[in-house]
């Protein structure tokens, strides 16, 4: 037998606050469909809709500052993600 390429992805329900986020998680040691047009960590709110804040140069003030608070939230997020990523354990 030969390995010839392993895909790692996690998946993640937070509640925090009065809302519940998925965060999820895809890594690979080689092509994926998994990880087209996305980033490792992605996260989305209870509705499904994607928080991945973007700014520009002409971004008003108010959503510069949506930017900061978002941007604050999803590392929290994929911080508590990242430290409880080996608690699952499986039956084997």
């Amino acid at each position: 037998m030969k390995l010839m390429q392993t895909i790692v992805e996690k998946n993640f329900t937070v509640k925090y606050g009065k809302k519940t986020y998925h965060i999820s998680y895809v890594n690979s040691d080689g092509q994926t469909l998994a990880l087209l047009n996305r980033f490792n960590w992605e996260v989305s709110d209870e509705d499904g809709e994607s928080i991945m804040p973007l700014l520009f140069k002409t971004s008003s003030k108010k959503e510069r500052m949506r930017f900061n608070k978002d941007s604050k939230l999803i590392d929290s997020l994929i911080e508590f993600c990242a430290k409880r990523f080996d608690e699952y354990k499986p039956e084997i």
